[in-house]
């Protein structure tokens, strides 16, 4: 007997607090808290990592690191989606 359990092959929702809402659509991100207090918590701390990776990119930038460049801006634009998410939770 063979028991199949498929796997979802894209989570729509973000079943608890704490999964990864950065790898979901933006319009498919559903962030469910307890309180206020938790998402105002997460959107500042995603405003602060973006604001650091943002940080990054000009300093590679200067110094013409193009590969540093390119992760960063990745990076913060991933937290900035986050940041959105928390900040309309």
């Amino acid at each position: 007997m063979i028991i199949s359990n498929p796997i979802p092959k894209q989570v729509t929702k973000a079943p608890k607090l704490g999964a990864a809402v950065s790898s979901l659509p933006l319009h498919e991100a559903a962030v469910p808290l307890n309180t206020t207090l938790v998402a105002d918590f997460m959107a500042q701390h995603a405003l602060d990592e973006w604001n650091n990776s943002m940080s990054l990119v000009r300093y590679h930038r200067l110094h013409g690191d193009r590969t540093l460049v390119a992760h960063f801006l990745k990076e913060s634009a991933e937290f900035r989606r986050v940041y959105i998410a928390f900040a309309k939770a």
